[in-house]
């Protein structure tokens, strides 16, 4: 940490730290794990004790903590920042919520072996996705398949736009028949910023929109596409002036998180060219198993199977 009030304690072979922070002095606050392969882990707790206990069973390899004492009102605040720093610092962090991206174990490994994440990470060629190998939910397909029929129906749902989102899908997601509904989903018409900004479709990879297409209310017939991809590794691939035009901010509507880019386009042409592009594509892939990495799809209820067989069928 990086507060000049941190305790520093060698935890090596310990199951609790109570007797090395006594409650009467305060156990609410930040902390940071230090772990024997050198990675961290920073999160905050009202009773670091009783935290340190339960991730205690969890890791066996901590083998440091440091504790910064805060208020209760200040916690998200320190922990984010403390989070940021050793990013920017290039430290490798375990966690999973405010990180860019996840380093350590995942349960995607056992679905997609690390090694083949890999290998997917460092080529941009599209995939040839195996329809018939792709997830089966019948509720689930019963339940989105009014709101696809209602999309199918809209003239500005064309072929252009589904081979937009078909090749998105292709080019961008591992695997995309063993990690479509579980790690990432496609919505029709979702009731996101409807009252505002109403989405046309969103493909979304565990929390986050990575693609979307969308219109301000008042604008109904001019459409707009929003692709969400690494900042970092965009900027270390597109050097030239049009991938540097790209890299346009997101307007005032829209919250990005820190490290994420937001593409905007305001013609399926352009946003097409853009995802067949090598460095786009990298971009989009670093985004997408970062956040594979961090957990399961959150928003797997407004999956909607038969838009994603439409699209990647186009």
């Amino acid at each position: 940490m990086d507060d000049h009030e941190v305790v520093r304690l060698k935890i090596v072979g310990l199951n609790s730290i109570a007797h090395l922070l006594p409650k009467a002095r305060g156990r609410c606050g930040v902390y940071e794990l230090t772990f024997a392969d050198g990675q961290r882990y920073v999160g905050q707790a009202v009773d670091v004790v009783t935290r340190f206990c339960a991730y205690r069973r969890t890791w066996s390899d901590i083998v440091e903590i440091a504790f910064e004492r805060v208020s209760r009102a200040q916690l998200d605040k320190v922990e984010r920042d403390q989070i940021r720093r050793r990013e920017a610092a290039g430290v490798q962090l375990r966690n999973v919520v405010h990180t860019t991206g996840r380093l350590g174990a995942s349960e995607l490994d056992v679905l997609l072996p690390s090694a083949e994440q890999r290998r997917w990470l460092a080529d941009h060629q599209p995939r040839i996705v195996r329809l018939d190998d792709r997830p089966v939910d019948s509720v689930l397909q019963h339940r989105s398949r009014h709101r696809f029929n209602r999309l199918q129906a809209d003239p500005r749902f064309t072929d252009e736009l589904a081979r937009l989102v078909g090749t998105y899908l292709r080019v961008a997601m591992p695997v995309s028949e063993l990690t479509e509904l579980s790690y990432w989903t496609v919505s029709a018409l979702p009731s996101t910023s409807a009252a505002t900004y109403p989405r046309l479709l969103t493909v979304s990879v565990h929390a986050l929109e990575t693609l979307f297409v969308y219109h301000d209310r008042h604008t109904p017939q001019e459409l707009q596409i929003r692709l969400n991809i690494d900042g970092a590794t965009a900027r270390s691939h597109l050097r030239t002036r049009l991938g540097l035009a790209l890299m346009r901010p997101v307007e005032a509507h829209y919250r990005i998180r820190p490290g994420v880019l937001g593409l905007h386009f305001t013609s399926i042409r352009s946003a097409y060219d853009a995802v067949t592009r090598s460095g786009i594509i990298k971009a989009a892939r670093q985004l997408n198993l970062d956040l594979m990495r961090k957990g399961p799809a959150l928003n797997w209820k407004t999956h909607c199977p038969d838009l994603v067989e439409h699209v990647l069928s186009v």
